[in-house]
């Protein structure tokens, strides 16, 4: 049963990512809760799926070459943890990141992502009117199991 649900739940993170990169907002707008929450590396967030799709129309207008790339995928209930890197002209390439998604009732409920180095607020820059500090209920940046050699 759980290996179900993981299944669907990476399938929908999937989907999530392959609209964001290919900035399909509509699309978008159907895979997330009205409630969802986006938290970002700063632990501040902004909650509102209008809100959000807001600040991310503001950021593809800024930077039309965002997009991240997904290495690694696993599922660790309630969580789909993924790694891999983001592509910015505006923020720099190739920056290392992780991600960690909250699937809840076949749709994708909170987001929170993680950079290296000096990642931007970007809740700030996006969306300063709705950003909030998330600390209470952000949570710390999750760690991977390595894959063992020859896996």
């Amino acid at each position: 049963m759980l290996w179900g649900r993981s299944r669907r739940e990476k399938t929908l993170v999937e989907r999530f990512v392959a609209a964001l990169n290919a900035h399909d907002v509509e699309t978008l707008e159907t895979l997330l809760t009205e409630d969802f929450t986006y938290i970002d590396s700063w632990r501040e967030g902004v909650t509102g799926r209008d809100k959000v799709i807001a600040a991310l129309r503001s950021l593809i207008a800024v930077d039309p070459d965002f997009g991240i790339e997904v290495d690694r995928m696993d599922w660790r209930e309630p969580h789909v943890l993924m790694t891999g890197r983001v592509n910015s002209r505006q923020f720099g390439p190739n920056r290392r990141a992780v991600w960690q998604v909250l699937v809840r009732d076949g749709k994708i409920a909170e987001y929170q992502a993680w950079a290296e180095g000096g990642p931007p607020p970007m809740s700030r820059m996006l969306s300063p009117e709705h950003t909030r500090g998330m600390a209470d209920r952000a949570a710390e940046k999750p760690e991977l199991e390595e894959d063992e050699p020859g896996t």
